[in-house]
């Protein structure tokens, strides 16, 4: 019982820190740990789908909420400077799709049953020893307890959800037999059909791959709560059955609103269809539960551009709605896989604008400042390219003249709007791949961390980057999902220990403790002070802007993606002549010189090949005699 209450005090208590004083850390949790091995083949699960060997990037690892418990008790995300943990999809998923060996769905995007947790993430007893019930419900204490856990050490839990569509719960009878040929390919996936639907679709009933009919299919209980759930998922009639086209995924002509992802089944999310409010309405229902009883702080909604933009509204109003008080502490925030940024500002504006003004979805990850960082440090080698789509990336966020925002400044419940809850990222799972790939240093990953934790918007690390993890079997530009790589394999290569003492490491965490100490990293202004561009013949590699609040201290920021040491003139804005700047490292150079402003109003700070620095007025010293 005095268990029972501590859990209940922990989720009742507010995390009252604002989302824009958080670092995320992105983890796929099968690839971070696999703390509890007994749980690497659930019962009856089709044991091929494992990989003991952890090499096989389509099959299960075994990384597990064990794993990630043992690193929040050890202090490794606190040491880190992390603050908060998105994890990937931790609902029960299909467990296996398409022809021949086809792939695992270690990854948690192909949602089987909304209201159950995977068994390969869950243990039979809690930390403690208290054996969990063999069920949803001893399956959602164990995710309860990792989110309490969690929250107890001060990291908040974004759950990353999929509402675009469900795994490979039904196939396409495409000999007409009535039964699942699931070695033939057009069972699985059948060519887009613009008009109509493919009517041949039926439900799977494997249980070794867990391919069964979507869930829930009516109220559950859980946590010792009601949820009012209606079945409408295990209704195959909310389903658009119809199919897949190579080219779906890039369209904006409506197709891919409406395709399946390959076997990935597509939930008809149109407004003005018959089910409309009601599949609205259940995934309100769904959610409110892991927000306000299983504690988690925020969500990651994924493939926002393949949903109707007015079920975003209907879903984002209705959960505030719904969650009322607690909705100031909660983040919504979205994957929409583009670097247009008209596109990815689209969805922090309701789609009835002007008539509504206030925020659709928090943020976005901002997709357009990934690919110009990655085009500025992404390159091999020594060589480098341009910062000048990070100038433009940061004017479109600030606002840069239009009669509407790309980005909404409107605020949310938080008082903090869309810019300010900005994602900044520059690596991912996706084929956008893992930073460090062939031909990349450690010394430009950790370049490419420092500039992620520097500039505005929340920043979010993927897993491994503190390690400097690398995927080999990449180059830069490469598209490709070859990164996701177990970070603590069974090979012990590295532990938590080790990783705390590498390079990469160290500097996450000074810089992470940097942002936590200056007001202004976190919530000042950019203005940018050198950004050679294309049509620059010399371009020097140097990015230099600087960040500050209105009557506070202004920073100034350089770094330098080139092999050779640079020392560019910059203005020291209104600092008189003499003043004294200390520069402090954020990577590279152990500990660059200080720097005075000129009799020409500018400094010339000295900043070594693939280096950092942050430039601040110094302390007055005491007072000489």
């Amino acid at each position: 019982m005095l268990r029972l209450l501590t859990l209940l005090l922990v989720l009742a208590t507010a995390h009252a820190r604002p989302w824009t004083e958080d670092v995320l850390y992105f983890v796929l949790t099968d690839r971070f740990h696999d703390g509890d091995p007994s749980n690497n083949v659930p019962a009856g699960s089709d044991p091929g789908l494992y990989d003991p060997a952890q090499k096989n990037i389509r099959k299960y690892h075994g990384g597990d909420l064990r794993g990630l418990e043992r690193a929040i008790q050890s202090g490794y995300f606190k040491d880190l400077g992390v603050t908060a943990l998105w994890i990937t999809p931790p609902v029960r998923n299909a467990w296996k799709s398409g022809a021949g060996e086809g792939a695992s769905g270690y990854h948690g995007y192909w949602p089987q049953d909304f209201l159950d947790i995977d068994p390969h993430l869950t243990s039979a007893a809690s930390l403690e020893g208290e054996p969990y019930p063999d069920s949803a419900e001893g399956r959602m204490r164990h995710y309860r307890d990792f989110v309490a856990l969690a929250r107890s050490k001060g990291l908040k839990v974004v759950q990353d959800v999929v509402l675009n569509h469900a795994g490979p719960v039904f196939y396409y009878d495409a000999d007409g037999d009535g039964s699942f040929d699931h070695d033939r390919h057009d069972e699985w996936e059948q060519p887009f059909k613009r008009d109509g639907y493919h009517g041949n679709a039926a439900w799977a009933d494997i249980a070794a791959w867990n391919l069964r009919r979507t869930q829930p299919d009516g109220p559950r209980e859980l946590l010792g709560r009601k949820i009012a759930t209606r079945g409408l998922l295990a209704d195959l009639s909310i389903y658009g059955r119809k199919g897949f086209s190579g080219g779906s995924l890039g369209m904006t002509d409506g197709e891919e609103l409406e395709c399946d992802f390959h076997s990935l089944r597509d939930l008809w999310t149109a407004p003005g269809s018959g089910h409309f409010d009601r599949l609205v309405d259940e995934f309100v229902e769904i959610h409110a539960f892991y927000l306000l009883d299983v504690g988690v702080d925020g969500l990651r909604i994924d493939t926002v551009k393949h949903v109707h933009h007015g079920f975003w509204d209907a879903f984002t109003e209705r959960l505030r709605k719904r969650l009322g008080p607690a909705a100031k502490d909660k983040l919504i925030f979205g994957e929409v896989y583009d670097a247009n940024p008209e596109i990815l500002g689209r969805y922090t504006w309701r789609s009835d604008w002007p008539a509504r003004k206030d925020p659709c979805l928090d943020g976005v990850l901002n997709f357009q400042l990934c690919h110009a960082a990655r085009d500025y440090l992404g390159q091999a080698g020594e060589a480098h390219g341009h910062a000048s789509g990070i100038e433009k990336a940061m004017a479109t966020l600030f606002g840069d003249g239009r009669a509407r925002p790309v980005f909404n400044p409107n605020p949310g419940p938080d008082g903090k709007n869309s810019r300010q809850k900005s994602i900044t990222f520059i690596e991912n799972h996706d084929a956008l791949n893992r930073f460090r790939v062939a031909g990349i240093t450690e010394e430009r990953s950790e370049l490419a961390q420092a500039l992620v934790l520097t500039l505005p918007g929340i920043p979010c690390l993927y897993y491994g980057a503190e390690a400097a993890l690398q995927d080999p079997d990449s180059r830069p530009g490469d598209p490709s999902e070859s990164g996701r790589r177990t970070l603590f394999g069974r090979d012990r290569a590295l532990t938590p220990a080790l990783a705390k003492k590498t390079g990469s490491f160290r500097t996450i965490a000074r810089i992470a403790a940097l942002r936590r100490a200056l007001p202004a990293l976190r919530d000042g202004d950019f203005a940018p002070l050198w950004v050679d561009g294309p049509e620059s013949a010399d371009d020097d590699g140097v990015l230099a802007f600087t960040r500050g609040l209105p009557g506070g201290e202004r920073l100034t920021l350089v770094f330098n993606a080139a092999a050779a040491p640079r020392s560019p003139a910059l203005p020291a804005g209104d600092l008189p002549p003499g003043t004294r700047l200390t520069a402090l490292p954020l990577c590279g150079e152990a500990q660059p010189p200080p720097v005075v402003v000129g009799e020409d109003g500018r400094i010339h700070p000295r900043i070594g090949a693939s280096s950092a620095i942050l430039l601040r007025k110094a302390s007055p010293g005491p007072a000489s005699k």
